[in-house]
């Protein structure tokens, strides 16, 4: 039985650590050569597709216009008193903004017409298309059509751009789709095999949960490793017998049955680490749940703002859908809990599936401002159900061994599908119109609920119900709680200061005034996913480091402090002049802030009610801290929208920066008296739950 474990990890390694490593090495190693390929392809195509794109646009729209001009000369009007001519010209130049100018030159060549002149000492910068404009049979002038090379160069850097977004978004989304199903076809029932093969040759023949009927090697294992344990109850129970008839050859079998406890274990296996694998379920369902929402974020607000919707919502016209999610979010999340614990989190990922899948399908089918509120409000109770789910899924399938890593998995696929969604929903609203975009997030949601009733168990997960920390009257009356946090500043301190401005700059800035902001500039919908995508870089490319450095100098108050201050730094230089440099400037400073931040944040939390977590338990301490950043999440696009409203989308961000900043400044101070009446350094951190 000395062998069992040393046995383990070798076998571990050359069953399916190693092999598993090769084929993911290798299939991604292909992936990134064909996508490698067709992405080098596809660039060098980008600038000979395009240039006769805008030669066949310029040639289409001056026909259009030559043949109405031809119908004003039809009816005996000259070319040269020709009336409003320079206001059409405008209107259509509004309309086309690929067309840098109109003009009309008669005969000898002398211009007539033209809301926008070419430069005279520089014709090669445009793509001039000349078209005859006849009356009676015969020209009597020209109508010139110009596109300005530097737009169309413009236009392939951005296609070229698109083409690299899509070369990285498809190799994320192909990994974790590769990484969902080796572990379920392949790495989670070697595991399961090499456990119960292990187990068996340590003698241990316990009886454990039933493998999933597809894993054909563990069910026959398993099979056999029952009977081995009913065959030993049988003993036991004949010699219970025995020693009723017989106690003389009861006696005789009693060292026998002594011998074989001593050798093997048998009996109910208390917990089955060979489940332990099923964790990765949780990367898969949070991403594709995550993707299914994001996807809209580079244009709601645009989108909302497009669609009437009179004079009851006035300057909350942009803002009000985003917050009716947020709000659903806040307030649904506290029950979602509790629900998904009776229900399982089957029951509850499928229902909050199609309760996005509903909310998403209403807003592109139906566009009406209101319809988009109350579906917007529906897709936030969706998304609160569906995070729950994942959330508990994690708890249930983990213990305080390996729970950091299932939330590891859980954190990742939000962030993957932090960086993917906003720049394939971008390219696609460009391409496709919005609607289609939200039609594609339902298609989305569908697809998570089918695979969620696939691979996740039926039930009330075992235990839920006997874990004391779930149990409410385990916990001080939350009004005797309540009042406790109240008094202790440091709290109020890190709450009030810090995680609701954090929520709050988060959805006010980035999710509701970047997309304003930047589609005012006049940046397309696909440049917006672009730079929204470097909040999701930054935040998974240094929160571990942060983390780290957190952990490593006891660091967590000062990097709190830090991270607000550079957020409000990053926001406040669009006040000199707006551009979209400036508004990238700001989001990759909120990224790395509350990359600094947010992990720090709960570390803290533990820290400062550690007297009130020995009497209410860490959970819902930290659950009234969450629940305050969501609200703080809620606030944020209609505070934002009234300051839009009122002093514009560039001025507004920088009010969000001196709030920023302030807010940080004001944590630092209270936080660092707070803790000097306090007397002593917070002890160590308790085990918080999200």
């Amino acid at each position: 039985m000395s062998l069992a474990a040393p046995l383990t990890v070798a076998h571990e390694e050359r069953l399916y650590t190693r092999p598993v490593r090769r084929l993911f090495v290798f299939t991604l190693a292909l992936l990134l050569a064909v996508q490698l390929a067709l992405s080098l392809y596809a660039w060098s195509l980008s600038e000979r597709a395009l240039l006769p794109e805008f030669g066949r646009k310029a040639q289409t729209t001056g026909t259009a216009l030559a043949a109405q001009l031809a119908r004003a000369l039809d009816y005996g009007i000259p070319l040269q008193r020709l009336e409003g001519v320079p206001e059409f010209f405008a209107d259509v130049l509004k309309q086309n903004r690929d067309l840098a100018y109109l003009r009309i030159v008669d005969g000898s060549g002398k211009a007539l017409f033209g809301s926008t002149q070419a430069e005279s000492s520089a014709p090669e910068q445009f793509l001039d298309t000349a078209l005859p404009l006849m009356h009676k049979g015969q020209a009597v002038g020209r109508l010139h059509v110009g596109v300005d090379k530097n737009y169309i160069a413009a236009r392939v850097r951005e296609l070229r751009y698109d083409i690299g977004i899509v070369l990285i978004t498809s190799l994320l989304i192909a990994f974790e789709i590769l990484w969902f199903v080796v572990t379920l076809t392949f790495t989670a029932p070697m595991r399961q095999i090499l456990g119960l093969m292990t187990s068996m040759a340590a003698g241990d023949f316990r009886q454990r949960a039933a493998p999933e009927a597809g894993a054909a090697i563990a069910v026959r294992l398993h099979t056999l490793s029952a009977r081995i344990n009913h065959g030993f109850g049988e003993l036991v129970r004949s010699a219970a017998a025995l020693r009723q008839t017989s106690p003389q050859q009861a006696a005789h079998a009693e060292p026998l049955l002594q011998r074989l406890r001593q050798a093997y274990s048998f009996g109910d296996a208390a917990a089955d680490p060979a489940q332990a694998p099923r964790i990765v379920l949780v990367r898969v369902l949070s991403f594709l749940f995550m993707f299914a929402e994001m996807l809209s974020r580079p244009f709601l607000p645009v989108y909302a703002a497009s669609l009437p919707a009179g004079a009851a919502a006035g300057s909350l016209h942009a803002s009000l859908p985003v917050t009716a999610f947020l709000l659903g979010v806040a307030l649904s999340m506290p029950f979602a809990g509790r629900w998904s614990d009776r229900m399982g989190r089957r029951s509850s990922y499928i229902a909050g599936a199609l309760a996005v899948m509903a909310g998403l399908a209403v807003t592109g089918l139906v566009p009406d401002y209101y319809a988009l509120v109350v579906a917007r409000a529906l897709t936030g109770v969706g998304y609160a159900i569906m995070f729950m789910a994942c959330q508990g899924f994690v708890f249930d399938n983990t213990d305080s061994s390996n729970r950091g890593k299932g939330m590891a998995l859980f954190v990742g696929a939000i962030m993957v599908a932090e960086i993917c969604a906003p720049a394939v929903g971008g390219i696609l609203a460009d391409r496709v119109g919005y609607r289609m975009v939200f039609l594609l997030g339902a298609a989305v949601a569908l697809v998570a609920a089918a695979i969620a009733a696939a691979v996740l168990s039926k039930g009330v997960p075992a235990g839920v119900q006997q874990t004391p920390a779930r149990q409410p009257q385990s916990q001080p009356p939350q009004a005797s709680l309540l009042a406790r946090l109240v008094r202790n500043r440091r709290f109020l301190a890190l709450s009030i200061l810090s995680g609701v401005p954090a929520k709050f700059l988060y959805s006010g800035f980035l999710i509701f005034l970047v997309p304003v902001l930047l589609s005012g500039l006049g940046l397309s919908k696909s440049e917006i996913g672009r730079y929204t995508m470097l909040y999701g870089l930054s935040s998974l490319a240094l929160a571990p480091l942060f983390a780290h450095l957190a952990d490593r100098y006891n660091a967590y108050a000062p990097l709190v402090a830090a991270g607000g201050v550079l957020t409000g730094l990053g926001l406040l230089p669009v006040a000199w002049g707006a551009s979209g440099e400036l508004v990238m400037l700001g989001i990759g400073a909120l990224g790395v802030g509350q990359s600094m931040s947010i992990s720090a944040q709960l570390v803290l939390v533990a820290r400062v009610t550690a007297q009130e977590a020995q009497d209410a338990g860490t959970g819902p301490i930290v659950g009234l801290f969450r629940l305050l950043e969501r609200l703080g999440a809620a606030a944020g696009p209609v505070a934002t929208g009234a300051l839009a409203a009122r002093y514009g989308a560039a001025h507004a961000m920088a009010f969000l920066g001196v709030f920023a900043l302030g807010a940080s400044l004001l944590f630092s101070l209270v936080f660092a008296l707070a803790s000097r009446a306090a007397g002593k350094p917070a002890g160590p951190p308790a085990e918080a739950s999200a």
